[in-house]
């Protein structure tokens, strides 16, 4: 079955068959093979192998050096590896290519394409790039881990039943996400100390979503309610996680290289928090987005390494992660001093005319360290004309003061999405290097053309492979390679994935490494990344020739 194409609707057309698919959507009128995908393998019983992908040079996931086999796939496995008879129902040519096992993203916010859109998932069904989740699959990527940063779906089995019914094309892997459980078990007037029984009350939450299949705990301590959640409510939750098997993965409180008051850079000060709640609840520990953001006060990547490498030392199981851009997507009111933000913007109070100037003054300073043309609006619902534009832009078009329009923006239910141009390149550069380092693209399943995504979720893995591995050879292409699939798949014990090898699951990606790159920009986001020839999702061919086919092999897996 191929893919029908949707990259030529409009925003209004979009917004128009929303509606109408809202209103007559039902899980019950979805016909079998639009829940479970669909295979355009037709199998024989006399081959040996459903697909024989003959002629590669495979990287297998580790480090060890590449070596020319053909691979055999049978159902969702990879069966055989080495010198092949070709006896299969499908043959494909990879010589003169590179193949790899599928790519695994560890930080996305897939879930909130569906939760954060209400009725609009029912677009799931409909939309072949929504469904197949196209811009993470042109990219290689053939799992993805969500809940992230605190965020997302707080019902592990409600959040797979989605996947699974819509039939997603990517496996994904789910953490239960500690601001917004918390946010629904204490509502807006959040404590900042709780009480013993409101914490055993989140302690059997988080217990809950373990029981389901949830592959750890994740918080955002940058955002509303985590921000205010003293460091020993953490590692309660965290030592009820490890009892599971568990990883604990942070955005941490500030990666920032603000001064605190105990003369320690922000982002220092809190990695050395998360390394606390790591060895006191005795859980692995990941760090979200690893960097350095303005006021970069000097920072350098050693100090922010020299803190993971000690913990290591001394016996803590901690990685990071990073994704190759040197800007970041987040909510518009993320870079607010703790006293304004809300889990949804800002407190209601700052929102009248009495506080306003507050929240002027505030935003004022943010600006004076990052200027109004190093924020652009990426997600505004309720004004797409600013969609794509900086905050310079959009003034000046108003006749207006930059602050100005981030207060009235800010004074939305929902604070709007932005791109924050404000993170350390040489920084970034340098931790790209380190050998500890997960590739992660902290980006959203995105429908094709609709609003401005960060580029980073159309294409982090090329970008490393093409930039950093292969032409500026910033990082050895086995080691970049090693960052995106093994590596990750170890991290979090996802079993049968992250390498080549007999018996594991055949996610696979088949790269043109002359060609792999990204195409995204700022500017023109929605561009599919180029290089990812075939891919294959437990078995399924869901990139043939370099097009998706539109058949899916994702599924929802407990750990």
């Amino acid at each position: 079955m191929k893919a029908k194409d949707d990259s030529n609707l409009t925003r209004r057309e979009f917004i128009q068959k929303t509606a109408k698919t809202a209103a007559t959507v039902s899980l019950s009128s979805i016909s079998a093979s639009a829940i479970t995908g669909c295979s355009s393998i037709q199998l024989s019983k006399n081959t040996k192998y459903d697909v024989l992908i003959k002629g590669g040079m495979v990287y297998d996931g580790v480090l060890d050096k590449p070596f020319p086999a053909d691979i055999g796939i049978k159902n969702d496995k990879i069966v055989d590896i080495g010198d092949l008879e070709d006896n299969a129902s499908k043959t494909i040519d990879a010589t003169g290519l590179t193949v790899t096992p599928g790519f695994i993203d560890v930080h996305t916010h897939c879930d909130l394409s569906f939760k954060r859109t209400g009725l609009k998932r029912y677009l799931a069904y409909v939309f072949p790039s929504f469904k197949g989740n196209y811009n993470f699959q042109y990219q290689g990527v053939t799992s993805v881990i969500t809940g992230l940063c605190g965020l997302g779906y707080t019902d592990t089995d409600y959040w797979f039943d989605i996947v699974d019914s819509v039939g997603f094309g990517s496996n994904v892997y789910h953490l239960a996400p500690h601001g917004m459980i918390r946010m629904e078990l204490f509502g807006k007037k959040q404590p900042r100390n709780l009480s013993q029984s409101q914490l055993a009350a989140l302690k059997k939450r988080v217990a809950q979503e373990m029981e389901k299949g949830a592959i750890g705990l994740s918080t955002g301590l940058e955002y509303a309610p985590g921000l205010i959640s003293p460091t020993q409510e953490l590692i309660e939750l965290c030592k009820v996680t490890a009892k599971y098997g568990g990883h604990y993965v942070t955005h941490i409180r500030d990666l920032t290289g603000t001064i605190h008051n105990d003369g320690q850079p922000g982002v220092i000060k809190t990695l050395k928090e998360a390394v606390e709640i790591g060895k006191r609840a005795e859980i692995s520990v990941q760090i979200s987005h690893l960097g350095c953001k303005v006021p970069f006060n000097n920072v350098s990547a050693s100090q922010i390494l020299d803190v993971m490498d000690q913990a290591r030392h001394e016996g803590l199981d901690i990685l990071a992660d990073q994704f190759p851009y040197a800007s970041g997507i987040t909510f518009l009111s993320s870079r607010l001093p703790i006293e304004f933000k809300s889990d949804s913007g800002i407190k209601e109070e700052y929102k009248t005319k009495k506080n306003r100037p507050l929240l002027k003054k505030a935003v004022e300073n943010r600006l004076a360290q990052s200027g109004p043309d190093k924020v652009m609006i990426a997600i505004y619902p309720e004004n797409e004309s600013y969609e794509g534009k900086s905050l310079k832009e959009i003034a000046e078009t108003a006749g207006r003061s930059a602050a100005d329009v981030y207060v009235e923006m800010l004074y939305e239910d929902y604070a709007p999405f932005a791109i924050f141009f404000d993170h350390n390149q040489e920084v970034m550069n340098e931790i790209l290097k380190y050998d500890h380092l997960i590739t992660a693209s902290d980006g959203y399943t995105v429908p094709k053309d609709i609003t401005k995504p960060h580029p980073l979720g159309y294409g982090t893995f090329p970008k490393k492979l093409r930039k950093y591995a292969l032409d500026e050879k910033v990082i050895d292409l086995s080691k970049a390679i090693r960052s995106m699939t093994s590596l990750p798949a170890e991290k979090f014990n996802l079993k049968g994935r992250g390498k080549i090898k007999a018996g594991n699951f055949a996610d696979i990606a088949v790269l043109n490494l002359n060609t792999i790159t990204d195409h995204a920009t700022y500017r023109k986001p929605h561009q599919y990344a180029e290089g990812v020839v075939h891919l294959f999702v437990n078995g399924v061919h869901s990139i043939e020739n370099g097009k998706a086919t539109g058949d899916r092999g994702g599924k929802g897996i407990r750990g």
